[in-house]
């Protein structure tokens, strides 16, 4: 009822990921360690903001690993490219992905905004949650700015607010 094609619980749009894992890093340099959430739902598993950032970035770039099977998601049942070595180490970007199975849908040249795979498996690489918390300069939480062109505050003040320490003043301060 809810799978496949549908706009509710069905296309995995990567663009829409990536802003959703960005907010849950900016949130977690708010709240840190204090708060966790139930992921995924219904689970009992209780984890920070940051860990679930990294559950969504592992699921995302696993859409184009090979599972147990030696098989991709992102190729659904298609044969060619899941078993035909000429054409299995063949990575295409669709538009967007399958909720239940993660197999491609749309346009299957969409290297612009499914190519941000690649941001998640380098921030996986890079990023731990220490850093993430005390690294003012991170790129994925550079504050947003208001329309109005006057920057919001930073982070920092958002910590010093609840108590937690501000940046070290031996650090330069965060770029614009």
């Amino acid at each position: 009822m809810f799978g496949g094609n549908s706009n509710w619980r069905g296309p995995v749009w990567f663009p829409v990921n990536l802003l959703l894992i960005r907010a849950l890093l900016q949130h977690y340099r708010y709240y840190g360690n204090n708060l966790k959430v139930e992921c995924p739902t219904g689970s009992g598993t209780m984890m920070t903001l940051f860990e679930v950032a990294q559950e969504l970035s592992r699921r995302l770039a696993g859409t184009f690993l090979r599972d147990a099977d030696g098989k991709r998601p992102v190729y659904g049942g298609t044969r060619m490219f899941q078993d035909d070595p000429h054409w299995r180490d063949l990575i295409l970007f669709y538009e967007y992905f399958h909720g239940d199975n993660g197999a491609g849908l749309g346009a299957s040249h969409q290297t612009g905004w499914t190519g941000l795979v690649a941001k998640l498996i380098q921030n996986l690489g890079q990023f731990d949650a220490d850093t993430v918390l005390k690294d003012h300069r991170w790129p994925m939480a550079r504050p947003y700015r208001r329309l109005g062109g006057a920057p919001m505050a930073d982070v920092a003040t958002a910590r010093q607010a609840r108590g937690a320490p501000g940046p070290r003043h031996d650090e330069p301060p965060p770029p614009p």
